[in-house]
């Protein structure tokens, strides 16, 4: 029987090791920093919230190792469909196989039966995460990520300086607890989108991760990116979005300034416009809005952008290069 989270012991804080009380103490800073108010208008009720926060981050904590021995134990025993949706490195909502939909019509005049097949150019897969798990990664990065400061725009072509906050900082996946367990879900996620395209079995590795603060008038360019093999993946996970750019329609249309794109990424993998379209020519282009909580997974060498926003507020993402290893070549 799983276990629930309010099950889940824990020991006194003083217990802990140093590089845990070292986290759990940025965790307190944190809540302290975003309900300075509340501290001062009712500190006895505020101080007992505070406690509530810890104790449930800690529990979310333990419940997450006991996840991954319970995912590892399903992949092992070829049971991954029996997986309870509850499990936190469960991949949801994902979009992209290799087989093709056909849309089949019988013209019962003229005895042709008609399919048409679109011939599949890219794989994306979509994954929408719960809320309290993008609440976590955000605090992590409030609390951690950010007062550490480390700079990683060095060999990244993103524009992101217009404002004092903008920045692209490196995530840690190695000797960082909330580093180490996303790796984990986007090593499992890059597993399973191999699955599902190629129906071959490979070997993910985390080659590295990032954040991106962006504010009015940031942008990224046209780029693709690398990864220490040659069959790669890359992810943008959506984690803040003003609201400016949330009201948008999703509706792509470019002509008389409607700015219905601020903000979006666009992928593209060919040369076609949309004058090509209108000739019946495949689309190779795509506009993405950003939602909160959603992350895209695609193949390292699809071109990729990030137009400008105009307003206030951060459009933070999180990003990540996968190497794949093919199991076979190590056969």
């Amino acid at each position: 029987m799983r276990k629930k989270l309010e099950d889940y012991e824990l020991f006194p804080e003083s217990e802990g090791s140093e590089k845990k009380q070292i986290l759990w103490n940025k965790w307190r800073e944190g809540f302290k920093k975003n309900n300075k108010e509340w501290f001062n208008d009712d500190p006895d009720a505020a101080n007992t919230a505070l406690e509530e926060y810890m104790d449930d981050k800690r529990r979310r904590k333990l419940k997450q190792i006991d996840d991954r021995v319970e995912y590892n134990e399903f992949e092992a025993a070829g049971k991954l469909d029996e997986l309870d949706e509850d499990n936190f490195f469960h991949p949801k909502n994902q979009v992209g196989n290799s087989q093709y939909d056909s849309a089949g019509a019988d013209d019962t005049n003229t005895g042709l039966v008609i399919n048409m097949r679109p011939q599949l150019a890219v794989n994306i897969m979509k994954v929408e995460f719960p809320e309290e798990i993008v609440a976590e990664i955000n605090d992590h990065i409030d609390n951690v990520i950010i007062p550490n400061d480390t700079d990683h725009s060095k060999g990244l072509v993103g524009q992101i300086n217009r404002n004092e906050k903008s920045k692209q900082l490196t995530f840690p996946h190695k000797d960082d607890d909330v580093g180490q367990m996303f790796a984990g879900v986007l090593e499992t996620l890059a597993k399973q989108y191999v699955q599902s395209t190629l129906h071959k079995d490979c070997r993910p590795e985390l080659d590295s991760m990032w954040t991106v603060h962006s504010y009015e008038g940031d942008y990224n360019p046209l780029h693709d990116h690398g990864t220490k093999t040659i069959m790669g993946l890359s992810c943008i996970f959506y984690l803040k979005v003003p609201e400016q750019i949330s009201n948008l329609t999703g509706e792509v249309s470019l002509n008389n300034s409607s700015g219905a794109t601020d903000g979006f990424t666009y992928l593209t993998w060919g040369t076609n416009g949309s004058r090509d379209v209108n000739m019946l020519r495949p689309i190779t282009e795509e506009y993405i809005k950003p939602i909160e909580g959603t992350l895209i997974m695609f193949p390292s060498w699809l071109r990729h952008s990030v137009n400008p926003f105009f307003g206030e507020g951060e459009r933070r993402t999180f990003s990540a290069n996968i190497s794949l290893h093919p199991v076979e070549a190590e056969e």
